[in-house]
């Protein structure tokens, strides 16, 4: 507590709170579906071969 004591004192009031202050209330973020990545990145069975062509 002293050091979350100094630290607001230094950087202003509320600048470090505990980790769970005040989360249900500000919850304004949701997960975008759209954002996450293919498949093919987390099984490595589905994963692309590239091969190169000797000429």
């Amino acid at each position: 507590m002293a050091a979350m004591d100094a630290c607001n004192s230094r950087f202003g009031r509320g600048a470090v709170v505990p980790a769970r202050a005040g989360l249900v209330e500000k919850r304004t973020w949701s997960t975008k579906f759209e954002m996450r990545s293919p498949r093919f990145t987390t099984r490595l069975s589905e994963v692309p071969t590239v091969r190169a062509a000797v000429q």
